[in-house]
């Protein structure tokens, strides 16, 4: 984590694929950041959507957000609004009070995707939301320290 934070981008990447293969959540919503954004590798939406889905399904809230956002926009992965509802509405829910703005950020998302849904994509998402939260078995909560 220090090579990321350090933004030495491409050691970083080798650094944390042994622990993202291995169901790390924070190594594979920071491999998604780094293929999201380019760094240390080529944009890659698609490889992107891929290591949020990873670290989404495990409970990482701003792996969640993200990959809402690229449903939300098609980028690496088929527009789908209930999907992106579904991550922004989990992402919410996920987040510290701690990381203030964040939590506003997701629900505002969610807003907008709402808006643009019908009443039974509505209905689905928020089954879907319900189903995800019935499955999940209470992730201990792991937050790195912020190294620079």
């Amino acid at each position: 984590m220090a090579t990321y934070y350090r933004g030495d981008y491409a050691d970083a990447i080798k650094a944390l694929t042994p622990f993202a293969e291995e169901g790390d959540r924070h190594a594979q919503y920071l491999i998604g950041y780094m293929h999201e954004r380019g760094q240390g590798i080529p944009q890659d939406y698609a490889e992107a959507a891929n290591w949020y889905a990873k670290a989404a399904e495990l409970g990482h809230p701003f792996a969640q957000n993200n990959l809402g956002v690229l449903y939300k926009h098609g980028r690496g992965v088929e527009k789908d609004p209930v999907a992106a509802y579904k991550w922004f509405g989990l992402a919410a829910e996920g987040y510290q009070a701690a990381e203030f703005g964040h939590r506003e950020r997701a629900l505002s998302n969610q807003e907008t995707v709402a808006v643009q849904m019908t009443g039974e994509q509505l209905t689905a998402a928020k089954k879907q939301i319900k189903d995800h939260r019935a499955s999940e078995p209470g992730w201990p909560e792991y937050r790195p320290p912020n190294i620079r």
